[in-house]
């Protein structure tokens, strides 16, 4: 049997032991196999999107690549110091240290090819089946093609990527005598030093970076921000090498706690563990959080743009810009055609407002009369107003998503040649004139004034079925020439057009960093599986049921899964909270959406991995 015949016959015979680490490679391989998919539609070509979009998705791309080499790389680190015992005995039976690392660099090669096949025949399956969704999902129609480019980058980018991860591995292999490899899984047993300054300094940092993310406002967010993810991760990093340390040890000295029922399987070397997991929980925790973020953050701000679009009240308004009539009379006359074209069916109101513009003394705002208000309120389905003889300022409820230039209004309203007006500001369910100017209404006396001192100007208002969406971008699009017009429509369909790819960048960039969190949890689990075996080896002999057995490793794996995506959880919600208050507005209720669905994933991974893991531990421990 050749040397190149053991490597590969040694690692499929190990092929359990391989899983763990073939499965947390693949992942990484199908995502970016995907998001190029993607990206590199041609629907999705330079002609079809702005350059920014491609600029973006040729540096996610990047992103998605660099991030990938150093997960592998620190997976490949993790799985080569869980096997050193498995080195000092195939030192013992006669393989040199050249050898052990040309084996090491074959199983590399080995495992990162199959990876990468893998990755791209599940990329691939995958891609066409959001392909398939796309309509459904994105917004957009993106038909099946054969992603000959994506092949090709993804099977070089990644071959190039385990090649040089296997010969930079080779830096990183176990220089220690025989000896020590065979006692490694003994070594770092001894007591565990916990500093009570770095525990309290933990609790302090984080303390301190949630205060300032959610009190700053507006611009202060953007300041803050930097400041705020340094505090948070050096916290962060204390919370898991030192305060939950700290925690467990308290835990251990509970005697009622630590002697009831199997508590002592658990709290025994769970320090040890999380010693051993700090860096591991630190890494998926920041990772994760950054997932939560990015997607939370997109989905946020889509559904804040999409809700101050939807409140729109007219779905195609046309304003009379110069005060020509004869423009007008033309504009209405072009738009009338295009409408008949389509067939479209709409609901047509012709308005008399006053325009007063800016001074000195005040911002621009507008005047309608309370006739023309009746027309419209009726028109529109809003209140009416309770008193004719009054003036008001019209509030939508929608108005804490406008500008700061809106929400400034006069108390006191000044009338050309008249007395000033009380104002009192009332609430309607729709904006009864689009734009980000104050409305006021007025009785007739004082808008006859107001037409005496600026004149009047016409403009026309259109309500149309939602269904007739489609219908409504192609007039918009046609009429697009025509000064003064907005179409609900064409501005809801330009916003998809730009935030779909953006929110697709965000949605894969969050999505590898998520799977590529679990797939490290469920790695991490399987290289402490020696560990347990023997641990576990021992009480079975003494007696322990297999009911009781499965209660102690359910648990561990628990602790394993969702200490560090808890605490993301956590970092991801005030991170989120800060990011909308940049804008003045709430937590967005998609913020729980999107971590309360990754929670759900979370969860099933956690189901999946505790029940495999038990059947292959509960193998090992009961075989003779």
């Amino acid at each position: 049997m050749t040397f190149n015949e053991f490597i590969f016959k040694h690692t499929v015979r190990n092929k359990s032991l391989y899983l763990a680490y073939l499965l947390s490679t693949l992942t990484t391989v199908m995502t970016f196999f995907t998001f190029s998919t993607f990206a590199h539609h041609p629907m999705l070509s330079h002609e079809n999107m702005s350059q920014i979009v491609i600029v973006g998705m040729n540096v996610s791309s990047l992103i998605i690549f660099v991030f990938s080499f150093f997960y592998v790389l620190y997976s490949m680190d993790i799985f080569l110091q869980s096997r050193k015992k498995e080195f000092g005995l195939l030192l013992i039976q006669g393989m040199s240290p050249k050898q052990l690392r040309k084996m090491i660099f074959g199983e590399n090669t080995l495992v990162g090819f199959v990876a990468t096949i893998g990755g791209i025949l599940l990329g691939f399956i995958f891609s066409q089946l959001l392909l398939f969704l796309s309509k459904s999902i994105l917004g957009i129609e993106l038909p099946f093609y054969f992603p000959v480019y994506s092949i090709l980058i993804t099977f070089i980018a990644f071959t190039l990527l385990f090649f040089s991860i296997s010969l930079f591995i080779q830096l990183k292999i176990p220089k220690m005598d025989i000896q020590e490899l065979l006692q490694s899984d003994e070594n770092g047993k001894g007591e565990l030093k916990v500093s009570p300054f770095k525990s309290l300094l933990a609790v302090l940092l984080i303390g301190i970076g949630y205060a300032i993310a959610l009190t700053v406002k507006g611009m202060q967010v953007f300041f803050a921000m930097i400041p705020v993810i340094l505090i948070v991760i050096v916290g962060t990093h204390f919370l898991f090498n030192q305060l939950s340390i700290l925690v467990i040890s308290r835990l251990k000295k509970n005697k009622h706690r630590f002697w009831n029922k199997t508590n002592m399987l658990v709290y025994s070397d769970l320090g040890f563990r999380m010693k051993d997991n700090a860096r591991s929980f630190f890494l998926v925790s920041i990772i994760t959080t950054v997932a939560f973020a990015a997607i939370g953050s997109l989905t946020g701000f889509k559904e804040m743009t999409y809700a101050s679009v939807d409140a729109m009240t007219y779905d195609f308004y046309l304003t009379d810009i110069d005060g020509k009539k004869q423009e007008l009379a033309k504009n209405l006359d072009v738009m009338q055609r295009e409408i008949d074209k389509e067939d479209l069916d709409m609901m047509e109101l012709r308005m008399k407002i006053v325009n007063v513009p800016s001074n000195e003394q005040h911002n621009g705002y507008r005047v309608i009369s309370h006739r023309t208000y009746k027309e419209l309120a009726k028109f529109i389905g809003n209140e009416t107003l309770p008193d004719d003889s009054k003036t008001y300022r019209i509030e939508t409820k929608h108005e804490d998503m406008s500008s700061n230039y809106q929400k400034g209004y006069l108390k006191q309203l000044p009338v050309p040649n008249q007395s000033s007006l009380s104002v009192e500001s009332i609430q309607v369910k729709k904006e009864v004139i689009p734009g980000f100017q104050n409305v006021y209404v007025v009785p007739k006396e004082a808008y006859r004034a107001f037409i005496d001192q600026y004149g009047e100007q016409q403009e026309i208002g259109w309500l149309a079925d939602k269904k007739t969406r489609d219908k409504q971008v192609h007039v918009a699009s046609r009429l697009s020439d025509i000064q003064g017009l907005q179409s609900k429509a064409l501005i809801m369909q330009s916003i998809t057009d730009i935030y779909t790819p953006v929110l697709f960048v965000g949605f894969f960039i969050g999505a590898i960093f998520f799977v590529s969190a679990g797939s490290f949890l469920y790695f991490r689990l399987y290289s402490d599986m020696s560990v347990d075996t023997e641990k576990f080896r021992i009480v079975y002999q003494l007696g322990i049921s297999r009911k009781e057995m499965k209660r102690i490793v359910y648990r561990q794996v628990a602790i394993l899964f969702f200490t560090p995506i808890i605490v993301s959880s956590i970092h991801g919600i005030v991170a989120l909270k800060s990011m909308y208050a940049m804008f003045g507005q709430g937590l967005q209720i998609t913020a729980f959406w999107v971590i309360g669905i990754f929670l759900i994933i979370q969860i099933s991974y956690y189901l999946i991995a505790r029940a495999f893991y038990f059947k292959k531990l509960y193998k090992e421990v009961t075989v003779d």
